[in-house]
C-alpha cells in the first residue's frame, strides 16, 4: 500500500516505480496477518529502509458469528416465552419513543455493514413487545423486522456496463438488498471497485463502495537526470485528467521526446515519454590543423567518444591526447594548433643593410643568437668550420653555412644564415624540399601506378571497374571511384584523380562505414538502405543513385527510435514526400525511418538527406533517368535470353547447335547506358579429320564433324576392337579421348543376321573361343545348330541356323521326300 496525500492506498495494478522518500506499508493477502517484521519502509537513494520484509501467517479469527446467532437464538426464545404468558415481566417492560430513539443514537455500525449487537438485540426485544407487531391470518399479531431500503440507483451512463452477479431479495426492485454487481468500464475509464470486484447492497447501503466508472489518473514516470514541473495542486506520482507537466534535464543532459505530457483519460497524449540523455559535443574549428577518421568542425560527437586530430607543418598540437566529450563539453578545452617553438624560422628573404655578404658591418651590435635548429640531411658550418654538437656560442656576426649531402640531381645545395642583434636573418631552407622541387621539374609523362588497396571503394576506368591490386596507367588517365554502397559507407578525398608527371592528383579516396556498421553510434552519418519496387536502381561510378521513371524508391534512415526522430531534407520543392517509421513486414519500425518516393519522374532528381537528432548528416544525390543501352544485334546462332534493354538488365547468352561463345557469356546494362561486355559472337568449331590414325588396324566412319557429331571405330579382318566404339565432336574443337585400339589376336568376324530370332551378342569381331546363341521367335522353329563357335582359324563351327514356320518346314520336307521318285 502506498502512502500518499490522500491516504493509503493500493498502487500495484498501475504504479511499478516508487520515487524518493516516498512510503509504503506492508498487507498480507485475505486470511493472513502480519506476524512479524516491520509494518512499512521508505524509498531512500533507491534502496527501500528497512531492507528486510515483514512475514505473513495464517490469522485466527474468533468466530463471532456462531457465538452471536447462538446469542440471537435465545433472545428468540426469551420473545417467544414472553409472548406465551411465560414471562410477565417483559411484557410489562415498555420502551418509549425516546427510549427507542437513544438507543438507535447510540447504535455503531460495524465494518461490514451489520449494526452492533447491543442494538439488534433491542430489536429482536422490541419486535417481541414493541407496538409494531401486526395481526396475522389466524388473528396473532406478526413480529419481524422492518423491510430494508434499497440501494441507490447506479446511473446508465455509456461508459458502463452493468451486470447484475446475483438478484436481490426483491424482484421487483433492480438495486433491492442482497444484490451484487460488477461493472465494466469503457476505454479510458476505470471502476473504483478495483480489477473484478463486486458491490453488494446491504441495508440501503453500497458495500464497499457505490459502482462507478472515473477517469483514472496518468502516473508519473521516472526521468532518469531530470525532473517534472507538476501543477500545484498535484501529487508527486499521481496527474489528474487534462493537467500538463513539464520535463527538463540537468546540465549536462539533453532531452529527448516531447518535453511535456498532457494527461488525457490514464494516458499520455504523447506518442513516447521523454528521456535524459548526455548532452553531445560540437567539433570546434582546429586553426592550422584538421579531424581525422572524417570527422571536420560542426559535427557533433556522442557523450564518453573522442577524435584525434592533425597540425600543419611548421605546427604542433596543444594536446596529444585525444578530445573527449564528456557531458556536453570538450576535454582538454580549447583544442587548437600552435607554432613549433623549437623550430626556426628566419622571418623573411630581407636582411638589415642590404645583402647578407655585408652582414660584416653589424658586428658592432650587441646581442648573440641561440643556436640554429638542425636541418636534416645537411652539414652546418660556422664560420667555414664544422659545427659541433656542443656549440653554443653564436654571438653577433656569426655566419652559419648549411651544405645539403648528396642531392638528387648531383648539384650542390647550399645557403646560410647570420646573427645579427640576436635574430638569425636569411632563408630557413630544407634539403627534401628542394629535392623534391628538383626532381619534380626533372619529371616527364611517365606512367602512375595504382595501388587499388583501399577497402570499400571501388575504382573505375570508364566503365570497366579496376580489379588488380596494383595496375600501371598512362599519363593523363583518370580514374573515378565511389564507395562499394553509396547508402553504408561515406567517402572522402576526389571522385576522380588524374595522372600527372607520374603522380595521381588530388586526395586518396577513403570509404568510412555509418552507424550501421558502429552499432549505431550516436557520433556516426546515420546508413540509408535503398529499396525500390516496379524498376530498376543502379549505383552509378560517380556515386549517384540512377532510378528507371516509374520506380518505387525507399529510402530508409536507420536511427533508435527512441532516441528520437531524425528529418529529411529534400534539395528541391517539387512535392511532398510522405515520411514515416516503416511498417512493412519484415521491418524494422523501431529502426527504420522511411522516405518514399512514388512512381518517380525526372523533377524528383536532387539531394536527399538525412539528419539525425545529433545533426549528423548522409545525402543520397537521385538522378531520375531512362537509360537504356543499346540493342542487342542479330549474331548467326546466338541466342539471348532477353532483348530488355532498360537499366540494370541482366541479359545472358548462349549458342545453338552447340556451336562455341565467344565473349563474355552474360551482358549487364550499366548506368552509363553501355553494356558490360561487347555482345559474344558463335563460331561454328569442326573436329579434325581421322585418316592418319596411329593403329594402321584401325578405321574410323566419321559421321559429322560438327559439335556434336560422331565417329565410328572399327579394326581390319582378324582383328578385335579394344576400348570405345565410337566418339564424339567437343566444343573445344577435339574428339573425345582415348581412341580404341585393334588387338593382334585374330578373331572371327560377325557371322550374319538371324531372321525371325535373336543372337545372345552383336559386334564387330569376336575372340578365338567365343560363342554366340541363337533363338528364335516363339511361332518359328529352328533349322541348324542354336551355338555356333569361334574356331582357332577365325571360322565359325557352323553357319547361321534358320528360324522358319511349319509350313515352310513341312514343304522342305516334302520337297526333299519326293526327290528321289523324280
Amino acid at each position: 500500500m502506498l502512502v500518499g496525500s490522500m491516504g493509503i492506498y493500493d498502487y500495484r495494478p498501475y504504479v511499478k516505480k516508487i520515487t524518493n522518500n516516498k512510503q509504503i506499508m506492508y498487507e498480507c493477502e485475505k486470511n493472513f496477518v502480519l506476524s512479524s517484521g516491520p509494518p512499512g519502509a521508505t524509498c531512500i537513494g533507491g534502496h527501500w529502509s528497512p531492507s528486510e520484509l515483514p512475514k505473513c501467517t495464517p490469522g485466527q479469527h474468533p468466530r463471532i458469528r456462531s457465538k452471536r446467532e447462538a446469542r440471537l437464538r435465545r433472545l428468540r426464545r426469551r420473545n417467544k416465552r414472553a409472548l406465551s404468558g411465560q414471562n410477565s415481566q417483559a411484557m410489562r417492560k415498555q420502551m418509549t419513543k425516546s427510549d427507542k430513539d437513544k438507543d438507535k443514537n447510540n447504535a455503531i455500525d460495524t465494518k461490514d455493514g451489520r449494526r452492533n449487537q447491543q442494538t439488534e438485540e433491542e430489536d429482536i426485544l422490541m419486535g417481541a413487545i414493541g407496538p409494531t407487531g401486526k395481526k396475522g391470518k389466524n388473528g396473532k399479531k406478526k413480529f419481524g423486522r422492518k423491510k430494508s431500503t434499497p440501494c441507490e440507483e447506479i446511473p446508465d451512463e455509456p461508459q458502463i456496463e452493468i451486470i447484475i452477479e446475483k438478484p436481490g431479495k426483491d424482484d421487483n426492485v433492480t438495486y433491492s438488498n442482497g444484490v451484487v454487481v460488477k461493472i465494466n468500464c469503457s476505454e479510458g475509464y476505470q471502476s473504483n471497485l478495483g480489477t473484478d470486484e463486486a458491490a453488494k447492497c446491504m441495508r440501503g447501503r453500497w458495500k464497499p463502495v457505490k459502482p462507478a466508472c472515473v477517469i483514472p489518473p496518468c502516473v508519473v514516470p521516472l526521468l532518469s537526470h531530470g525532473s517534472y514541473v507538476l501543477p500545484s495542486n498535484a501529487s508527486d506520482v499521481e496527474i489528474q485528467h487534462n493537467e500538463t507537466i513539464h520535463a527538463s534535464c540537468i546540465e549536462g543532459f539533453i532531452i529527448q521526446g516531447p518535453p511535456s505530457l498532457s494527461c488525457s483519460f490514464g494516458q499520455w497524449t504523447a506518442p513516447s515519454l521523454p528521456e535524459c540523455f548526455p548532452a553531445p559535443c560540437s567539433l570546434p574549428e582546429i586553426s592550422n590543423g584538421h579531424y581525422t577518421s572524417g570527422y571536420r568542425a560542426g559535427l557533433t560527437i556522442g557523450n564518453g567518444s573522442t577524435v584525434t586530430f592533425q597540425c600543419d607543418n611548421e605546427y604542433v598540437p596543444s594536446t596529444f591526447a585525444p578530445i573527449e566529450c564528456f557531458l556536453g563539453i570538450l576535454l582538454p578545452r580549447n583544442p587548437g594548433c600552435k607554432r613549433d617553438p623549437h623550430l626556426y624560422v628566419a622571418g623573411s628573404d630581407m636582411v638589415r643593410r642590404g645583402e647578407i655578404g655585408a652582414i660584416d658591418d653589424l658586428s658592432g651590435l650587441r646581442g648573440s643568437c641561440s643556436p640554429p635548429s638542425r636541418v636534416s640531411g645537411s652539414l652546418v658550418y660556422k664560420n667555414g668550420v664544422l659545427l659541433q654538437d656542443k656549440e653554443k656560442n653564436f654571438p653577433d656576426g656569426t655566419e652559419v653555412t648549411f651544405n645539403c649531402v648528396g642531392s638528387i640531381m648531383g648539384e650542390s645545395i647550399s645557403w646560410r644564415i647570420a646573427c645579427v642583434d640576436g635574430q638569425w636573418i636569411g632563408r630557413s631552407l630544407s634539403c627534401e624540399d628542394i629535392q623534391n622541387s628538383i626532381a619534380a621539374v626533372a619529371k616527364d609523362n611517365t606512367s602512375c601506378i595504382f595501388a587499388n588497396n583501399e577497402p570499400n571503394v571501388l575504382g573505375y576506368l570508364g566503365d570497366k571497374q579496376i580489379r588488380e591490386e596494383n595496375v600501371e596507367f598512362a599519363a593523363d588517365t583518370v580514374l573515378m571511384f565511389r564507395c562499394i554502397d553509396i547508402g553504408k559507407y561515406q567517402m572522402t578525398g576526389s571522385k576522380t584523380r588524374k595522372c600527372v608527371n607520374g603522380e595521381w592528383d588530388g586526395d586518396k579516396a577513403t570509404c568510412f562505414g555509418l552507424n550501421q556498421e558502429n552499432d549505431y553510434a550516436f557520433e556516426k552519418p546515420p546508413t540509408i538502405l535503398l529499396r525500390h519496387q516496379l524498376g530498376p536502381i543502379a549505383q552509378s561510378n560517380d556515386g549517384k543513385l540512377i532510378v528507371y521513371p516509374g520506380t518505387i524508391l525507399h529510402m530508409e534512415c536507420l536511427w533508435i527510435r527512441r532516441f528520437g526522430t531524425p528529418k529529411w531534407n529534400i534539395s528541391h520543392e517539387y512535392r511532398k514526400y510522405p515520411e514515416g517509421w516503416t511498417s512493412d513486414p519484415g521491418r524494422d519500425a523501431q529502426l527504420e525511418y522511411r522516405l518514399s518516393i512514388f512512381h518517380a519522374t525526372k523533377d524528383d532528381s536532387g539531394t536527399y538527406t538525412c539528419i539525425t537528432p545529433t545533426r549528423h548528416t548522409h545525402s543520397i544525390e537521385v538522378v531520375v533517368k531512362a537509360v537504356h543501352c543499346p540493342p542487342l544485334p542479330s549474331r548467326w546462332n546466338l541466342i539471348y535470353s532477353s532483348t530488355d534493354t532498360r537499366l540494370n538488365t541482366e541479359v545472358n547468352c548462349s549458342c545453338e547447335h552447340g556451336n562455341s561463345l565467344i565473349g563474355a557469356p552474360q551482358l549487364l546494362c550499366l548506368p552509363s547506358g553501355n553494356w558490360s561486355y561487347p555482345v559474344p559472337s558463335c563460331e561454328s568449331i569442326e573436329c579434325p579429320d581421322l585418316s592418319n590414325l596411329s593403329d594402321p588396324n584401325l578405321r574410323a566412319a566419321i559421321l559429322s564433324r560438327h559439335v556434336g557429331g560422331q565417329v565410328l571405330f572399327s579394326c581390319t579382318q582378324g582383328f578385335g576392337l579394344s576400348g570405345p566404339s565410337q566418339a564424339t565432336c567437343l566444343p573445344t574443337g577435339e574428339w573425345a579421348q582415348p581412341f580404341p585400339s585393334c588387338s593382334g589376336v585374330q578373331a572371327c568376324s560377325y557371322p550374319g543376321t538371324v531372321i525371325n530370332g535373336k543372337m545372345s551378342a552383336v559386334k564387330f569381331y569376336y575372340s578365338i573361343g567365343e560363342e554366340v546363341t541363337f533363338t528364335c521367335y516363339p511361332d518359328k522353329i529352328m533349322e541348324g545348330s542354336p551355338t555356333i563357335r569361334c574356331l582357332k582359324n577365325a571360322k565359325w563351327s557352323s553357319s547361321v541356323p534358320l528360324c522358319l514356320s511349319s509350313y515352310s518346314l513341312r514343304r522342305n520336307n516334302t520337297n526333299l521326300g519326293a526327290a528321289p521318285a523324280g
